[in-house]
């Protein structure tokens, strides 16, 4: 009999009848369950506090617009350093201010800024001309020195990270690193780094407290002693000292560095304008003729001692020569300083003796190293020994400021001030102290000067310096209108130019004015020539700008 229904048959036949329905179902509480596990998971990371703290702050944006350093100032609160602002401009990026800010850019750097708008990511943007429009805003920012810095040399430089590489940016970089102030402003973005309509920028200025370091130097005098040797020196240095504190009032070196110059002053060996010349040794000359009269002086050697020049003296069968080939004649003490007589000064060496000369020298501060700021030093010099100086010649050499003598700028104006301040050694000092807030000046301790001449040898060589600027004839140094004291020198120094000629350097130490001096000015015009000629005038210019201005 034939069978018409068989259910073997039938789930054989069709079988996608009934399992289509089973299988989809199947998928569908799959496709539930992973969907509810996810919004669960969802639901768990959106109330997770650490990381909904980390995507805020993938939300925030945040530029540092300035960071400035604590200031440099001068002895009266002037500031050196972050004197002028620039504009800078934090930029969002939108559709309005796309045109005016790339109207605004050099054509060179167009390209570049657009980049930047098309990223839609905020930038800052100076050295153009915008008005403050959608996402643009606008920051006034210190510069923290301009292309031509005052004592350049003395304030030094930051690299681009703003740390100190020279001068006192370097040596108080601690200081004046911790005094830092920033600027910065925060955008809000979105999930794909853009603006967020209606949300304005969050501006942070930290205020500025005007902390800093406070230097012994006076701007004013600082310009008119840059000027003077810009005209008057191709290299060499100048400085001025308060005679009674030690006090640096300027100091510079010459040449000069600008910002624009750095890289190309780096690299120039001829004329190494990155050193500072005021702080170097070099020989001296007839300054130290000084020190000479003022051991002769003590050993009891009477002004009225007499020699007579005849252009030449032998010492030990060494011939030393007057700058004077025909010589002086007759001269004294006073006479011997006013003509720098190197004839009648080694004369006075041989009576007062090399270790008298040598011990003086050192009580004038020769051969000491003094440190004006951590790092920031004077270089000693060199002395003769006194095993040296058992030779005559020795002794000879140095009664007139030559052989194995150097000294620095700053040392010969140390010298000069013992001279005018009632024969007291006075410490150079650069570094007042500092400011907290820019008008109040915390003192740092004054080193007490120390008495090394008697106020009567002192005030007698006071007068033959007097009389070398006021009543010699042709001297260079006597500003118009004014008076002043001082020596001039012409130092050897054993180096030779290709025609032959030897180098010499030009040396004026001196006093301003006359009587109760207010300053000790040194300049020194190296491998120049004769000092009279080089360095006097720069003195005299000094001084007479001094005088038109009050000081």
């Amino acid at each position: 009999m034939r069978r018409f229904f068989s259910w073997k048959r039938f789930s054989r036949e069709r079988p996608y009848s009934g399992g289509i329905h089973w299988r989809a179902a199947w998928l569908f509480s799959l496709f539930s369950l992973g969907f509810t596990a996810l919004y669960l998971r969802v639901g768990y990371l959106a109330d997770s506090p650490g990381l909904a703290q980390t995507a805020r702050q993938q939300a925030k944006y945040t530029l540092t617009v300035s960071e400035t350093r604590g200031n440099i100032y001068d002895r009266e609160l002037r500031l050196l350093v972050n004197k002028k602002t620039e504009t800078v401009y934090g930029i969002l990026p939108s559709a309005e201010n796309l045109s005016p800010v790339l109207s605004a850019v050099p054509a060179a750097r167009r390209a570049a800024v657009s980049e930047q708008l098309r990223s839609g990511r905020p930038f800052l943007l100076k050295d153009v001309s915008l008005s403050e429009t959608l996402g643009v805003t606008a920051f006034s920012v210190p510069v923290r020195s301009g292309e031509r810095q005052l004592a350049p040399h003395l304030v030094g430089y930051t690299d681009s990270d703003g740390k100190g590489v020279t001068g006192i940016e370097k040596s108080c970089d601690g200081f004046l690193s911790a005094a830092s102030v920033k600027q910065t402003i925060t955008y809000t973005l979105d999930g794909l780094g853009h603006s967020i309509p209606g949300i304005e920028p969050e501006i942070r200025s930290e205020t500025g407290n005007g902390a800093g370091i406070v230097l012994s130097i006076d701007s004013i005098i600082q310009k008119v002693i840059e000027n003077a040797g810009s005209a008057g020196l191709k290299k060499g240095a100048i400085v001025v000292m308060d005679p009674d504190t030690g006090e640096i009032r300027a100091a510079a070196s010459f040449p000069f560095y600008t910002r624009s110059t750095l890289t190309q002053c780096l690299k120039d060996n001829e004329n190494t304008p990155m050193i500072n010349r005021a702080f170097l040794s070099y020989s001296v000359g007839s300054t130290f003729k000084v020190v000479t009269a003022a051991a002769a002086l003590e050993e009891g050697i009477s002004l009225t001692e007499s020699y007579n020049c005849t252009g030449q003296i032998d010492v030990g069968g060494q011939i030393f020569r007057c700058h004077k080939r025909s010589g002086h004649g007759e001269v004294d003490m006073v006479d011997g300083m006013m003509k720098s007589c190197n004839p009648y000064f080694i004369h006075l060496g041989q009576l007062a003796g090399g270790e008298k000369l040598l011990k003086m020298a050192e009580r004038f501060g020769f051969g000491d190293r003094v440190t004006l700021s951590e790092g920031m030093t004077v270089s000693g010099g060199t002395l003769p020994t006194l095993s040296q100086l058992q030779s005559p010649a020795a002794v000879a050499n140095l009664s007139f400021g030559q052989g194995a003598l150097s000294a620095s700028p700053v040392q010969i104006c140390r010298m000069m001030a013992a001279v005018v301040n009632g024969g007291k050694l006075v410490t150079p000092k650069l570094v007042l102290g500092t400011t907290s807030d820019g008008r109040t000046l915390t003192r740092s301790p004054d080193t007490p000067a120390v008495q090394i001449l008697s106020e009567g040898i002192a005030a007698q060589l006071q007068s033959f310096l007097i009389h070398c600027v006021m009543v010699e004839e042709g001297q260079n140094a006597l500003p118009k209108n004014g008076t002043a004291g001082g020596k001039t020198a012409t130092a050897q120094t054993g180096r030779f130019r290709e025609d032959g000629t030897e180098r010499e350097h030009g040396w004026f130490a001196g006093f301003f004015p006359a009587v109760n001096p207010r300053y000790v000015i040194t300049v020194l015009a190296e491998d120049a020539g004769f000092g009279n000629k080089t360095a006097a005038p720069v003195f005299a210019a000094i001084t007479e700008q001094l005088l038109e201005l009050g000081y």
